[in-house]
């Protein structure tokens, strides 16, 4: 990652505490591999949706989880409903290539294995009818996250250790049909994050061992949903939705362990509060769904996201160097094609491809932000229990393009590349009463 850096003093110990300090801000908004879309998102919300690789998701309306896709699918839903989802993120990032010291001579150490570590994201839904054509919602679940670990001896210890980003969204919301075809939905967003992040510091050969400095805070911030659904006639349908910007900004903690204490004192490397903002994009999202027949159906869907909010990240410390992150991401188009195919009243099976753009230039890519452009490929199956009861499976694999690295930080530079990919198991079960 290309940074430029605004400090008090200056030198190598500086460095290292603003490069510890800008990992606050840099962290939240990173892409872990463990995420299933580009950025830092997680698109694993629906076992039923995944199997489409989420083709339609704004148009199908199928199950509580349009809550989240599109509140406005909640009017073609009867009765009361309730889902429960879990899904297993299974990725992989391994880095191969060297470090240099502030100073130009080698680090050594390990290449760091599979970085990237299995997640397991949950997520739940309920609708109430209140009228046919009057419904309330709510959706629990998981929008963003993240999760990797390096070893202690890994060559990109200078750069990052471990990064964790956890979110919580709470969305209640309210659908109306306006008339036979048109449909509209409307929600609060209440979103909780928290972030953990570790770096290794280099005690520049004053002590035989490397210190460590760890930053962690967290934030509640709020935002709203909004879609509306048209149903072109009983087999075809168009639906819209948008889901706006949740700000944060971060009440963190700095703290450092086993630095000497000359380091320490040149360098401000002491224990203090911080703070940093983080603005969570906005998204809009087209998705169309149409029957060929009796059997079969088509299903289509287009996602904009807001990246390029991330211009820059400021981390503002009480005691010690403020900094100020150069990130430059740009705005992303996921695209996403699916069929479904019903062979009885009890079976359907599903079949998506689709294509996720990354937000991040190469010149801004870092080892907490490894990703790449990624290609789809899911597939999915469910059955129809009983009138009050169905269960859902997703299974897809991601292809994610190899990524070159090229991050210098005030303790060095971290030269090469990674290879990642990612498997995605989600079952769910649906309730109607």
């Amino acid at each position: 990652m290309r940074t430029r850096v605004l400090m008090h003093g200056a030198g190598a110990p500086r460095a290292v505490a603003v490069t510890l300090a800008a990992s606050l801000a840099t962290g939240v908004a990173m892409q872990a591999a463990p995420a299933g879309a580009s950025g830092f998102q997680l698109k694993e919300q629906s076992a039923e949706g995944l199997g489409n690789a989420f083709a339609g998701a704004t148009a199908k309306a199928y199950d509580p989880s349009t809550a989240f896709w599109n509140p406005a699918g909640m009017t073609r839903l009867s009765g009361n409903h309730a889902s429960v989802i879990g899904s297993y993120i299974s990725p992989s990032a391994r880095f191969e290539g060297s470090a240099t010291t502030a100073f130009g001579t080698s680090v050594s150490g390990s290449q760091g294995g599979d970085a990237a570590k299995d997640a397991f994201v949950p997520a739940t839904y309920g609708i109430i009818s209140l009228t046919d054509d009057l419904k309330l919602g709510l959706a629990v679940n998981a929008p963003f996250g993240l999760s990797t670990e390096y070893p202690s001896d890994w060559v990109g210890r200078y750069q990052a250790l471990e990064s964790h980003l956890n979110t919580i969204a709470v969305t209640p919301t309210v659908a109306y049909r306006v008339t036979d075809d048109i449909s509209v939905g409307v929600g609060p967003v209440f979103q909780y994050s928290s972030v953990t992040l570790t770096t290794g510091i280099n005690n520049l050969g004053l002590l035989p061992y490397d210190g460590q400095g760890k930053v962690s805070g967290d934030d509640v911030g709020f935002g709203f949903t909004a879609g509306a659904l048209w149903e072109i006639d009983e087999g075809t349908r168009v639906g819209v939705s948008y889901r706006s910007r949740v700000e944060h900004t971060f009440e963190g903690d700095a703290s450092y362990t086993n630095v000497h204490p000359v380091l320490a004192a040149s360098g401000g490397l002491v224990n203090s509060d911080a703070t940093a903002k983080l603005t969570t994009p906005d998204t809009a999202s087209l998705g169309v769904y149409h029957d060929i027949n009796d059997q079969w159906a088509v299903v289509g869907e287009v996602a904009w996201t807001n990246w390029s909010l991330f211009e820059e990240l400021k981390v503002d410390a009480d005691v010690g160097a403020d900094s100020l992150t150069i990130e430059d991401w740009h705005d992303t188009v996921f695209v996403s094609i699916g069929s479904i195919y019903r062979p009885n009243e009890n079976w359907s099976f599903r079949l998506g491809a689709a294509y996720d753009m990354s937000p991040i230039p190469d010149e801004h890519r870092t080892a907490r932000i490894p990703g790449e452009d990624r290609y789809w490929l899911a597939t999915g199956a469910s059955y129809h229990v009983a009138d009050w009861l169905s269960i859902d499976v997703g299974f897809t694999h991601i292809f994610v393009n190899d990524s070159s690295i090229n991050e210098t930080t005030g303790q060095g530079t971290l030269v090469g590349t990674y290879q990642n990919d990612i498997d995605i198991v989600t079952v769910g079960g649906r309730l109607r009463f």
